[in-house]
C-alpha cells in the first residue's frame, strides 16, 4: 500500500526534475540567442564600417567638386561677363536683412560686368508699420491723409517709387477710402510725390541708401535713363514679401496693356538650412500678368545663378523678360534669336 510518504517524495523528486530541465533549457536557449545577437551586432558593425567609408568618400568627392565649382566660377566669371553690361546703369534694391554678402556679391557681379552700380537702396522695417509713429510718419512723408489704412498707404509709398525711378507721371489711380487717390499697383494719384518721394521716405527713416563707392549719398536723380533695377531678396527679409516685395514689384513694372514701366530683375539668395525659400520669385511666376513684365533668378549663391543675373540684365535691355534657376525654364537665359 502506497502511502503519503511515498507520495511526497514523488511529488519533490517531479518537481526537481522539471526545476533541472528549465535550468539547462535556458542555459542551452540563452547560449543559442547570445551567440545569434552576437553575430548581428558584428553584422552592423561591419555595416557601419562600410557607412562611415562610404561617407568619407563621398565628402571628399564633394569637397572636391565645391572646390572645383568654385574655380569654374572665379575663372569663367570675367571671360563669360566681361562688358555684358558695359555702360548700363544698374540700382540695386533690398529689405534689410537679407544678408550683406548677397547685395556685396551682386555688386561685385555687376562690376565684372561692366555695369554702372547707382547704388542699394535698402527698405527698413519701419514699413511694417507695426507702430502707430510709423504709420503717422508715412502718411506724412507721402503727403497723404494719416486715416488711409495701412495697406494703401504702402501701395502709395511702392507706386510713389516707381513714379521718381521712372521719371516719369503715372496714370492716375482709382478713388480712396478717404476721397483721395488709392493707387493700385503701378498707379499713382494726382497728389503723388515728385522724384523727391524716395528723399522723403528716406528722411523719415523707411528707406536708407549706400551709394556707389566715393559718390555723394544723394537720392536725387536715382533711375537716369536705361537704369535697369535689381531686386534682391532672401531669407531674412524684415518685410514679409507679400507685404511689401511683391507690391513693389507689380509698382516697378507697370500694368498692362502698357509696357513695363522699369526693367526689372527680381533675385534670391540663398541660405543653408532655411525652409520656405524662394517663396518671393515663386509668388511673382505664378502671376501671369508680373511674370510676362519682369524676370527672376532664383539662386544667385552658385554659379549659374550669377551668370543668370547678368545675362537676365542685359536681355532686359531688349525688352527680353525669363525664369531662371531651379523649378524654372531655364538655368540661364538662351541666347538671343
Amino acid at each position: 500500500m502506497i502511502n503519503f510518504r511515498y507520495h511526497l517524495i514523488s511529488l519533490v523528486a517531479v518537481f526537481l526534475a522539471l526545476a533541472v530541465g528549465v535550468v539547462m533549457g535556458s542555459a542551452v536557449i540563452d547560449k543559442a540567442v547570445v551567440e545569434t545577437l552576437e553575430d548581428q551586432q558584428r553584422d552592423i558593425d561591419e555595416r557601419v564600417d562600410q557607412a562611415i567609408a562610404e561617407n568619407e568618400g563621398l565628402r571628399a568627392e564633394l569637397s572636391e567638386v565645391q572646390d572645383r565649382s568654385q574655380r569654374l566660377a572665379d575663372e569663367a566669371t570675367p571671360l563669360l561677363l566681361a562688358d555684358r553690361l558695359d555702360g548700363v546703369p544698374v540700382l540695386v534694391l533690398a529689405t534689410r536683412g537679407v544678408a550683406p554678402e548677397a547685395i556685396d556679391a551682386a555688386v561685385a557681379l555687376l562690376d565684372t560686368a561692366g555695369a554702372v552700380h547707382e547704388g542699394t537702396l535698402w527698405f527698413t522695417d519701419r514699413l511694417t508699420l507695426g507702430a502707430e509713429e510709423e504709420r503717422r510718419d508715412l502718411a506724412r512723408a507721402l503727403g497723404r491723409s494719416e486715416e488711409l489704412a495701412d495697406v494703401a498707404l504702402r501701395s502709395i509709398a511702392a507706386d510713389d517709387l516707381a513714379e521718381a525711378l521712372a521719371g516719369d507721371p503715372l496714370d492716375q489711380g482709382a478713388t480712396g477710402t478717404d476721397g483721395e487717390a488709392a493707387p493700385g499697383p503701378g498707379i499713382a494719384g494726382p497728389d503723388a510725390a515728385g522724384p523727391d518721394a524716395i528723399a522723403e521716405l528716406r528722411d523719415a527713416g523707411f528707406v536708407d541708401f549706400d551709394p556707389p563707392e566715393g559718390a555723394e549719398p544723394q537720392t536725387t536723380g536715382l533711375g537716369s535713363p536705361g537704369t535697369r533695377l535689381l531686386f534682391v531678396s532672401g531669407p531674412g527679409a524684415v518685410l514679409d514679401d507679400d507685404l511689401w516685395a511683391r507690391p513693389l514689384a507689380a509698382a516697378l513694372v507697370g500694368q498692362a496693356p502698357r509696357p513695363p514701366l522699369l526693367p526689372l530683375l527680381v533675385a534670391e539668395a540663398y541660405a543653408p538650412g532655411v525652409e520656405d525659400q524662394a517663396r518671393l520669385t515663386a509668388t511673382l511666376r505664378a502671376d501671369d500678368g508680373l511674370s510676362a513684365r519682369l524676370s527672376t533668378v532664383n539662386r544667385i549663391d552658385d554659379f549659374a545663378g550669377q551668370l543668370a543675373v547678368v545675362l537676365a540684365l542685359q536681355d532686359l535691355g531688349e525688352g527680353r523678360v525669363g525664369h531662371y534657376g531651379r523649378d524654372a525654364q531655364r538655368l540661364i537665359p538662351a541666347p538671343a534669336g
